[in-house]
């Protein structure tokens, strides 16, 4: 487990202007399973996550394999101080159990031409 944070410190402090400014939160979740909370300047937040977010994705995978390696389940999150007083983390958007339900009920005639499907 040391060894994983030692590395995302190591990635997260090259990415960032601030280095002097990252803090890494841990906590075992119990099971082999460990969560990172990593905290940064709040001039730094955007570099981290990066244009649509690709910069967070590849850290969380990198993380990921480093834990898988030691047959841990690892979850990474950015603490957002941006919004308000009340840090909020910055949750993984492909992770089935963050995604909002959707219940659409479009039918064929509301949909745009690109949208129906054809039939051959």
């Amino acid at each position: 487990m040391n060894d994983i944070k030692q590395l995302l410190e190591y990635i997260v402090s090259n990415i960032v202007n601030h280095p002097e400014d990252v803090q890494i939160e841990t906590q075992d979740q119990g099971n082999d399973s460990i969560f990172f909370l990593i905290n940064v300047n709040p001039e730094d937040t955007g570099r981290v996550i990066g244009k649509s977010g690709k910069v967070i994705r590849s850290i969380r995978q990198i993380v990921r394999i480093a834990g898988i390696r030691q047959n841990i389940h690892t979850r990474v999150d950015l603490k957002d101080d941006t919004q308000n007083s009340d840090s909020q983390a910055i949750i993984d958007p492909s992770s089935e159990e963050n995604l909002p339900s959707v219940d659409a009920d479009v039918s064929p005639a509301d949909a745009t031409p690109e949208e129906v499907p054809t039939q051959e």
